[in-house]
């Protein structure tokens, strides 16, 4: 751990020892990564129960500041900077959001002063008024190793009994499964949740329509635990209400409620 964050030094990783094993051109293992400054944009209040003087903080890195923590830059670059800095094994949930290989560039609207936002540069594919965000657009062996690495920080940074999710879709998600049973082992597999959306619903000729995503949830080792959270109803004529349904009377005089499964009911 280095107390200098302004410091740069090589950080060792854990080798992949899981299966099964995912194979691609140019696979290669992370033993070390290089860490330089990372650039801290803004620290976010803690959102608790108790007093923030209350918090036990005798754990926390003292070079930064207490709270949430929000940085800008490459993730890899960043995360080695944690890592390197007194994060390794402090963190209890690493939630993802990664790239998805869709094959698209992602941009935003910008407002621009004098030239209008339909004018295009000669060569360029958009406007002046479209600012690109990030490129989605990937080789197949280049995807699997960008996520293979980044696994392999994330998992030191955990905890262990912490936990982490992935959320990704049908493009590469058998790919990330065997990547991820071999970073974290298959025997910390917990959960697949697929979420399941609505739209439009259109007839396709060749295919079925493709309306889920999929979250894959691992644990870092046996000992990790959920802690169950529940929701206090004042009725249950107020409970009903919040789930948009209604309740019914059998025969019989007996209530229930009708459930869509497929609605996510």
């Amino acid at each position: 751990m280095s107390k200098n964050p302004e410091k740069a030094n090589n950080v060792k990783i854990t080798k992949a020892k899981g299966r099964p094993m995912l194979t691609w051109v140019g696979k290669r293992p992370l033993t070390s990564v290089r860490a330089y400054p990372a650039q801290l944009v803004e620290r976010f209040e803690v959102q608790t129960d108790a007093p923030l003087a209350d918090v036990d903080w005798s754990d926390w890195p003292e070079q930064f500041p207490k709270g949430g923590l929000l940085f800008h830059g490459d993730n890899k670059d960043v995360l080695a900077y944690l890592l390197a800095n007194g994060f390794r094994g402090k963190v209890k949930l690493i939630y993802i959001d990664p790239p998805f290989d869709s094959g698209a560039d992602y941009v935003r609207k910008v407002q621009l002063r004098g030239a209008k936002g339909t004018t295009k540069i000669d060569g360029e594919e958009y406007t002046l008024g479209e600012q690109i965000q990030y490129t989605d657009i990937w080789a197949n062996d280049n995807y699997l190793q960008f996520m293979y690495e980044r696994f392999l920080l994330l998992k030191e940074l955990l905890s262990e009994d912490g936990w982490f999710f992935m959320h990704c879709d049908f493009r590469r998600n058998s790919y990330l499964r065997i990547i991820l049973d071999e970073v974290f082992g298959e025997g910390n597999f917990r959960s697949e949740v697929v979420w399941h959306y609505s739209g439009w619903n259109r007839y396709l000729e060749t295919s079925f329509n493709k309306r889920h995503d999929t979250v894959y949830i691992y644990s870092k080792s046996n000992s990790s635990r959920l802690n169950p959270v529940s929701i206090e109803w004042n009725s249950k004529e107020e409970y009903v209400r919040a789930r948009k349904q209604k309740i019914l009377t059998d025969e019989e005089g007996r209530e229930y409620v009708l459930s869509d499964a497929g609605n996510g009911k």
